[in-house]
C-alpha cells in the first residue's frame, strides 16, 4: 500500500486529446485545426508525428477569443 507521501510524488497529467477529439470539441475540421496549430494560432503540441491538445488550454483559448471580441475579417 502506498503512503500519502508516495502518492503525492506521483505526477498527475491531464489526458491529452488527439487531433480528431480536439477538432470535434472545437467544431472544426481536423485539417483546419492542424493548420491553425502549425501556425500557433491554437495551442497544441506535436508528440512524434501526432498533434495533441489539452482540453484546458483549448478552453482558455476559446475564453480569450470570446473576451477579445469577434475576429477581424479582411476584405478581399
Amino acid at each position: 500500500m502506498q503512503t500519502s507521501r508516495e502518492q503525492a510524488s506521483i505526477p498527475v497529467f491531464e489526458p491529452l486529446l488527439d487531433l480528431e477529439q480536439a477538432a470535434k470539441l472545437l467544431k472544426l475540421h481536423p485539417d483546419t485545426l492542424k493548420k491553425k496549430a502549425q501556425r500557433r494560432e491554437i495551442p497544441g503540441m506535436k508528440i512524434g508525428r501526432r498533434w495533441r491538445f489539452r482540453a484546458s488550454r483549448l478552453d482558455a483559448w476559446v475564453r480569450m477569443k470570446l473576451i477579445s471580441g469577434p475576429a477581424q475579417v479582411t476584405p478581399r
